[in-house]
C-alpha cells in the first residue's frame, strides 16, 4: 500500500529527565504539557504533539526536528535570546513547502531542534500588475 497523503499526528522522545526536558520544550515552544496515563507527557505544538516518554536518549546528534512558527524569524530569534538558551545563527534551510530561515539549538539530550519561519514570498510583495481589460 502506497501512501501518498498522511499527516503526522505525533513524535515520541525518549528523554534521560523527564521534568527537565518538559520544562525546555515547554519553554521553547510555549505548549502546556499535559500528563498522560502511563507516564507520557504530551505538548500540543500547532495541530501535532511532541511527546517525551522517560528512557535512553537516541544517540547523540541522530535525530533533528524542524518546528515551523508563524512569526518572523527576528520574533523567534528574539524569544531564544530572552529564555537565554544556547543557539546556532540563523540559517537558510528547505522544508517541505519551500525555503525556510532558521535557527538551531540542542535540547537537553541532545536532540537538534531547528526552529523556522518559511522565507516570504517574494513575489507576493511586489506590485501587482495593472488587471487587463
Amino acid at each position: 500500500m502506497e501512501v501518498h497523503t498522511a499527516l503526522l499526528d505525533h513524535v515520541v522522545l525518549a528523554v534521560s529527565d523527564l521534568a527537565a526536558s518538559t520544562r525546555w520544550w515547554a519553554q521553547v515552544t510555549g505548549a502546556t504539557p499535559a500528563h498522560l496515563p502511563g507516564g507520557d507527557v504530551s505538548l500540543q505544538v500547532g495541530g501535532q504533539a511532541l511527546r517525551l516518554r522517560a528512557g535512553s536518549p537516541a544517540p547523540f546528534g541522530s535525530v533533528t526536528l524542524c518546528l515551523v512558527a508563524d512569526v518572523s524569524i527576528h520574533d523567534l530569534y528574539d524569544r531564544i535570546e530572552q529564555l537565554h538558551l544556547r543557539h546556532d545563527e540563523v540559517a537558510p534551510i528547505i522544508g517541505a513547502e519551500g525555503p525556510l530561515q532558521a535557527i538551531g539549538l540542542q535540547d537537553p539530550d541532545g536532540y537538534f531542534v531547528e526552529l523556522a519561519t518559511y522565507v516570504p514570498d517574494r513575489r507576493a510583495a511586489a506590485p501587482a500588475a495593472p488587471a487587463a481589460f
